[in-house]
């Protein structure tokens, strides 16, 4: 079984197959700074108006699922659950209160701009009149060997 490929030369004057010069192509970056396979899986999101259409689409998917929600007899155990669009509206509920929570964890979570101190110089700490000499350099009460 032979490749009946016709050869070729490269970029670089060495003889390549179509086929290999054409995978080497798709594995290399382009001059855009995208990969090529990035293109292939992510391109659509480039397409005019694909914010709008994925809202319309987002939009006509959950109309449709709130009415599907009026044929279906459902029996829950709490009452309030039957109710048309119950879980749409406690998934949005839900969800609004989670990325709402973001803010005052964030505060919480959050350091100052200098919390590790000034990158400019010595940590505030630091006494000034320490004699001695860096650690790791041989001389003092850790350096040297041990």
């Amino acid at each position: 079984m032979t490749d009946e490929t016709p050869t070729g030369r490269d970029t670089s004057g060495r003889f390549v197959k179509r086929a290999a010069e054409t995978v080497n192509a798709m594995s290399r970056t382009n001059d855009e700074g995208v990969h090529p396979m990035s293109k292939v899986l992510f391109g659509w999101t480039e397409t005019k108006n694909i914010g709008a259409i994925l809202f319309w689409a987002l939009a006509i998917l959950s109309i449709i699922l709130v009415l599907a929600d009026l044929v279906i007899d459902r029996h829950e155990y709490l009452h309030f659950a039957e109710s048309i669009g119950f879980f749409g509206l406690w998934g949005f509920i839900s969800f609004s209160f989670v990325v709402l929570m973001g803010w005052p964890l964030g505060r919480l979570l959050r350091r100052d701009e200098n919390y590790y101190g000034d990158a400019g110089g010595p940590p505030d700490d630091i006494d000034p009149g320490l004699e001695g000499t860096p650690l790791g350099s041989g001389h003092g009460p850790h350096g040297g060997e041990h």
